[in-house]
């Protein structure tokens, strides 16, 4: 595994990451620090914006419509995940996050994007659906089945990440605890003081159930 464990009885577990951020000076922080808030309240407006225009005009009531809008609301709900928080810590002092603040950061991140795939994945079919049974379209895509769709696509999500998540909560962070931007996966286990072997493994089939699903 990516982890080196010493002698057990002088582990410390760590309880808390530290977030770098930028490490730059700070006229560049502040620079970095407004292209990414605007990105980031831009990405939020535009997205919300389609939400509220697919929700209050009764003529984009349909399938397709239906899943854009949710595919907005997973990209308001991943990069509010994840930006708020890496913006906080570009002039914090302490820039730390707890154990289980880190472990939930990266859980929500991991089911939200994959939740994206399995969505985009969905939208594919209603494409095909409408291009190849165009008579037929209004009665396969029904209200039960695309509810059922998307619901299937945070179901198959939660399933995708559920081993992985299983497996790093519990292995022994000992040190160093220094995270570059935010709770991934790959930059936290090499923080683990121990044999990841097993949940590397998940994650490489959590990734290949995705890009399969992609397909």
């Amino acid at each position: 595994g990516s982890g080196s464990c010493m002698d057990g009885s002088n582990l410390t577990r760590v309880t808390e990451f530290i977030l770098l951020g930028f490490q730059n000076e700070k006229p560049v922080n502040i620079l970095l620090f407004s292209v990414f808030l605007l990105m980031y309240l831009t990405s939020l407006v535009g997205n919300t914006l389609i939400i509220l225009l697919v929700c209050c005009d009764r003529r984009l009531h349909s399938p397709m419509y239906f899943f854009v809008a949710n595919l907005s609301f997973l990209e308001v709900a991943i990069t509010s995940t994840v930006v708020p928080e890496m913006l906080a810590n570009t002039f914090s002092l302490t820039k730390a996050i707890s154990f289980v603040g880190c472990l939930t950061q990266s859980f929500f991140y991991f089911l939200l994007g994959s939740t994206e795939f399995f969505l985009l994945a969905v939208m594919s079919f209603d494409r095909y659906v409408a291009i190849c049974n165009p008579l037929r379209y209004a009665l396969i895509m029904n209200r039960q089945t695309c509810a059922a769709l998307l619901l299937g696509s945070y179901v198959g999500a939660f399933l995708s990440i559920l081993a992985p998540s299983v497996l790093t909560a519990p292995l022994p962070f000992c040190g160093p605890n220094v995270v570059n931007h935010f709770c991934d996966s790959a930059p936290v286990l090499k923080l683990v003081c121990a044999d990841t072997s097993l949940a590397e493994l998940a994650d490489f089939a959590s990734s290949a159930v995705l890009l399969l699903g992609s397909y």
